[in-house]
């Protein structure tokens, strides 16, 4: 179409409306948009799911460890599983101990912030306690990447032949590179 002998301007300024060029122009626009897709396709893949089935042998060692040096009274072995011996040791009182600490003191909480309370005092009270004490563990899940995981579990705490508390457990380890470490660890008393 003219109008006073000029062009009507098309999708591409100084380019003819020609149903010619209105394909090439979608035509480009669609390569375009397809080599967009194809190019962000590999961002979009999922990646092959990393083998840590070595990684899991040396975290599950950690926490037989864990368990054996409490058996042992070994506060050498024990300490030794931490990244630092001042790692987050933090428990958080259940419903129903809750419930029969606040029949005794309603002022009670669910939980009690103590700076003195570690892996090294954890440990400390254990040798110092001539009753034997073991922590057993069951339904043990590990979820890690090789470099950071996650374990978590449920316990029950017996000193002697007693169950003295029983709950969830959750360990945060890093693989510092010459074996797992344990960050930090919080669970429920129940």
């Amino acid at each position: 179409m003219r109008r006073n002998n000029r062009e009507v301007p098309g999708l591409l300024a100084g380019r003819a409306n020609t149903p010619r060029h209105l394909a090439s122009e979608s035509f480009v626009k669609l390569s375009l948009l397809l080599l967009t897709c194809l190019v962000s396709l590999p961002a979009f893949a999922e990646e092959k799911p990393k083998d840590t089935a070595v990684a899991r042998q040396q975290i599950t060692a950690v926490v037989d460890d864990f368990r054996e040096a409490i058996i042992q009274k070994d506060r050498k072995k024990f300490l030794g599983l931490f990244l630092r011996e001042d790692a987050t040791w933090q428990s958080v009182d259940g419903e129903e101990l809750l419930k029969r600490r606040l029949q005794k003191n309603p002022k009670a909480t669910r939980l009690k912030l103590d700076a003195r309370q570690n892996p090294t005092t954890f440990i400390d009270e254990i040798v110092a306690d001539p009753e034997r004490s073991e922590e057993k563990f069951t339904h043990v899940r590990i979820d890690t990447d090789g470099t950071i995981a996650s374990v978590s579990f449920e316990f029950t705490f017996h000193l002697g032949e007693r169950v003295i508390n029983r709950g969830q457990e959750s360990w945060h380890l890093v693989n510092t590179g010459t074996g797992w470490k344990i960050a930090s660890v919080i669970w429920s008393n129940n």
